[in-house]
């Protein structure tokens, strides 16, 4: 697996790692401080930046496989039709190892489009998710303060309840 592969296998694993944090449905009490400190991680310029440009690699890395893929559909169309119409001083044996061989060249770069197409949807549905809880949170303290300003008094609730 060559370089850029294998980072993307990387980043795949942290980001099912922060979607298992993220999507896991915790108490409020536990959740807010894991979100506020990952909307702080996140925002912090260096590691924007790096994630961006992780991110911009995978969009380059899925766009490269599609067309790789495409171009050995082609390949693989014209060696079948090769192999069907027999052509004198080649063997069989060897046209179907040359389909066999694109075959597992395509399998490959069809594996490598759902890695970074998982890779591209995973880290979306992580920070479209994280910003709504972000404003989930926001809205449920300033509802918070709302009603500790409008608390009634211990008595008058229990005089209300009889």
């Amino acid at each position: 697996m060559t370089f850029q592969f294998e980072l993307m296998f990387q980043t795949m694993h942290v980001g099912v790692g922060l979607a298992f944090i993220v999507f896991f449905p915790l108490p409020r009490i536990i959740r807010k401080p894991l979100v506020r400190g990952l909307e702080k991680l996140l925002t912090n310029a260096i590691i924007s930046k790096i994630l961006y440009l992780i991110l911009s690699w995978s969009l380059f890395l899925f766009v490269s496989s599609v067309t790789e893929n495409y171009d050995l559909g082609k390949e693989l169309i014209g060696q079948k039709a090769q192999r069907d119409s027999y052509t004198e001083g080649v063997s069989q044996f060897e046209m179907e190892k040359t389909v066999n061989q694109t075959r597992m060249k395509m399998f490959y770069s069809q594996r490598n489009i759902y890695l970074t197409l998982f890779n591209l949807i995973i880290f979306g549905a992580i920070f479209t998710y994280l910003k709504s809880l972000v404003k989930y949170d926001d809205q449920l303290d300033k509802e918070d303060k709302i009603k500790k300003q409008l608390s009634v008094p211990k008595g008058a609730v229990g005089n209300v309840k009889q």
